[in-house]
């Protein structure tokens, strides 16, 4: 039993690294788009062959404890961790996305999108830090704030959806600029329910329930 915790214990030594990744992905990703720069954003896009390693070895190794058999408490530790690694990799995706965007836009006029997505993604990083810190506390995690924090991310997503709109209608011409800005956003509205999805898992994992919020897939409202 002993080697086994051990074994679990370097499993999520390997966790807090791809999530430590990812969170700086996640970070420079809209900082690279709010400030148009592109060396940064190329820097995102460099470090995720080693997240997607990481991940890989994660998973492999999830699947080999499994396989051995586990129980109680370590089965519960390493089943949720092979879920929620892979919402921790599409949270490196989406990071990427954005910093495509940047490399996109980086000589197109700033818009007011980028002050909302700026938001998106303090809210964004404020979740992913409190997953961090349960994990690595093994400790529980409060859902009801992330539902909230999650649900704030869904409001400015709406907002940005209608300005962008608005946008075009009102100048034709900076459709593109728009219509990449609006991509950010969405992957950033997708990264908070991946967020969502991942602190789920972690309170599964410290209390042995299920908790999970019963919404359909997030849609604009149009006024």
């Amino acid at each position: 039993m002993a080697a086994q915790d051990e074994r679990i214990e370097s499993l999520r030594a390997d966790v807090l690294e791809i999530m430590g990744l990812v969170r700086q992905s996640l970070e420079e990703s809209v900082r690279s788009l709010d400030d148009r720069d592109v060396d940064l954003a190329n820097e995102v896009l460099k470090r995720e062959r080693q997240v997607n390693e990481l991940e890989t070895r994660v998973d492999n190794a999830c699947l080999e404890m499994l396989g051995e058999g586990v129980e109680g408490r370590r089965l519960r530790v390493i089943a949720a961790t092979f879920k929620l690694i892979t919402d921790v990799e599409r949270i490196g995706d989406y990071s990427v996305a954005i910093a495509e965007v940047t490399l996109a836009v980086a000589n197109k006029p700033v818009t007011t999108t980028s002050l909302d997505l700026t938001k998106m993604a303090g809210r964004a990083l404020h979740m992913l830090d409190s997953c961090i810190a349960a994990y690595m506390e093994k400790s529980s995690i409060d859902m009801d704030g992330i539902f909230r924090e999650d649900g704030e991310i869904d409001r400015l997503y709406e907002e940005v959806f209608i300005s962008s709109i608005s946008s075009v209608l009102g100048e034709p011409k900076l459709i593109t600029n728009v219509m990449y800005m609006t991509v950010a956003a969405r992957a950033l509205e997708r990264i908070g329910d991946h967020i969502t999805n991942i602190a789920e898992d972690i309170s599964y994992m410290e209390t042995g329930r299920l908790v999970r919020r019963d919404e359909a897939v997030y849609v604009p409202a149009f006024p």
